[in-house]
C-alpha cells in the first residue's frame, strides 16, 4: 500500500479477441472483462460487459464510462440532488443573503439555549432525512442564527456580504481546489500569484516583489509571522528544535491582539517572554519605552528578535507608529511585522493610507 494509505485505481478492459490486421477499430467481445486494479496489481472487482462492439477508442471509452455510472454510485447524482440543491440555493440567497441584510429585519431572532435545543432537530440518527427536511432544518438555522452581515450588527470585525466573494466561495466550494502545485489546481495557482502581487504592490514592496501567502485569519498570520521571524534569526530551528536555541523575546504593545501571546506560548516561546509595550494617550505604542524594553532584554541574557507592530488595536483601533518601530527595527536587527487585521484596509484609502507609512518597511 503506498504511504498515504490509499490505493491508486485504474480501470483496465482486458480484450481477448482477436484486433483485424489493418483496422482503426478493435472488437471487443462478449467475454470482455472490465476490471478494477489497485495499484498493488490485484484485481478487485471484475464486472462483465455482455454486448459485443466495434467503436473508436474514444467511442470505447465513453461506453465504457457511461457503463460503469450504472455500476458504481457516484456523488452528486443529477436526477437526485439537482433539484436539491437548487432549492437550498434559493433559501441561502433569500433568508442568509438579501433578508439577512435589510434593516428592517432583525439581526437575530433570540432564543435560550435549552427552547433553541427543543426547536431544532439536531438529533443524530442511523436513517438519512429527507430533502425538504434538510431544508427544513436549513431554514431554522438561518432563523436562529446571528446576521453577521446585518447593518446593525456592531459586535466583531464582520463586514456584510460581499455578492462576488460569495459566489467566489461558491465556486471554490464546489471544484474543492488544493493550490498546492499547478498540477493539481491551475487556474486558482495563477489567481493565487497575481492577486499576492497586487497587494505586495499596494504595500508598497517595488513592482510587487517579494512572496506571501494566504492565511485563515489574523490569529495564524501571527502565528506565521513569529515562525519566520524565529528562522530568520534562528535557522538551525528547522533541523536542531528548541533545545538549541537561547531565551528569545518578542515585543508588542500592551493593547495587541492576545493571539501573540498565544502564539508565542503555542510554538514553545512563552508567554512571558512577549513583553508588552506601554502606549500613549491614543493607543500608540511609546517607542521609547519599546527601545527600553529592547536593552532589558539584551541585559538579561536574552536574544530580541521581532516587533509585533499593530495597524489598528482591537478594542479602539489605534495605529503604531510603524516608521519609527522600523528604524529601531534596523537598529537592533529585529523582524517587523504588522498585524494589520483591523486597519490594513485603510492601504486603500487615500485619505487613511498615510496611518499605515512604513509598513512596507
Amino acid at each position: 500500500m503506498p504511504a498515504n494509505g490509499m490505493f491508486d485505481v485504474a480501470l483496465q478492459v482486458i480484450d481477448d479477441s482477436n484486433v483485424s490486421s489493418g483496422s482503426d477499430s478493435a472488437g471487443v467481445s462478449e467475454d470482455e472483462d472490465v476490471q478494477l486494479f489497485c495499484s498493488m496489481g490485484n484485481t478487485i472487482a471484475p464486472k462483465p460487459l455482455k454486448k459485443s462492439i466495434t467503436k473508436t477508442k474514444d467511442e470505447e471509452f465513453s461506453k465504457t464510462a457511461k457503463a460503469n455510472e450504472k455500476r458504481y454510485a457516484s456523488l452528486p447524482n443529477r436526477e437526485q440532488h439537482q433539484q436539491f440543491l437548487t432549492d437550498f440555493l434559493s433559501e441561502v440567497l433569500n433568508n442568509a443573503v438579501f433578508n439577512a441584510t435589510e434593516r428592517a429585519n432583525k439581526v437575530l431572532n433570540w432564543v435560550d439555549p435549552e427552547q433553541l435545543k427543543r426547536t431544532l432537530d439536531l438529533e443524530l440518527k442511523d436513517e438519512p432525512d429527507s430533502h425538504e427536511k434538510l431544508l427544513e432544518l436549513t431554514r431554522a438555522t438561518i432563523k436562529h442564527s446571528v446576521k453577521t452581515g446585518h447593518p446593525y450588527f456592531m459586535n466583531q470585525l464582520f463586514s456584510s456580504v460581499d455578492p462576488y466573494g460569495f459566489a467566489g466561495q461558491i465556486l471554490t466550494d464546489a471544484l474543492n481546489p488544493s493550490v498546492y502545485t499547478f498540477e493539481v489546481s491551475p487556474v486558482f495557482v495563477l489567481m493565487e500569484e497575481v492577486v499576492l502581487k497586487e497587494m505586495r504592490t499596494i504595500v508598497g514592496y517595488p513592482d510587487g516583489a517579494g512572496d506571501g501567502i494566504f492565511c485563515p485569519g489574523g490569529s495564524m498570520a501571527n502565528g506565521y509571522s513569529i515562525s519566520c521571524a524565529r528562522f530568520k534569526r534562528m535557522p538551525d530551528v528547522k533541523t536542531k528544535g528548541l533545545h538549541s536555541l537561547p531565551r528569545l523575546v518578542i515585543f508588542t504593545s500592551e493593547d495587541a491582539h492576545y493571539s501573540v501571546k498565544k502564539l508565542a506560548s503555542f510554538m514553545g516561546i512563552g508567554s512571558d517572554n512577549v513583553y508588552p509595550i506601554r502606549t500613549d494617550a491614543i493607543g500608540k505604542i511609546r517607542v521609547d519605552h519599546l527601545e527600553s524594553e529592547i536593552l532589558r532584554a539584551k541585559a538579561e541574557g536574552a536574544v530580541p528578535f521581532m516587533v509585533s507592530a499593530t495597524a489598528g488595536t482591537t478594542v479602539i483601533g489605534a495605529f503604531d507608529p510603524l516608521e519609527q518601530i522600523a528604524d529601531l527595527c534596523k537598529k537592533y536587527n529585529l523582524w517587523m511585522h504588522v498585524d494589520a487585521a483591523w486597519g490594513g484596509g485603510a492601504l486603500m484609502s487615500k485619505k487613511y493610507r498615510s496611518l499605515l507609512k512604513g509598513i512596507e518597511r
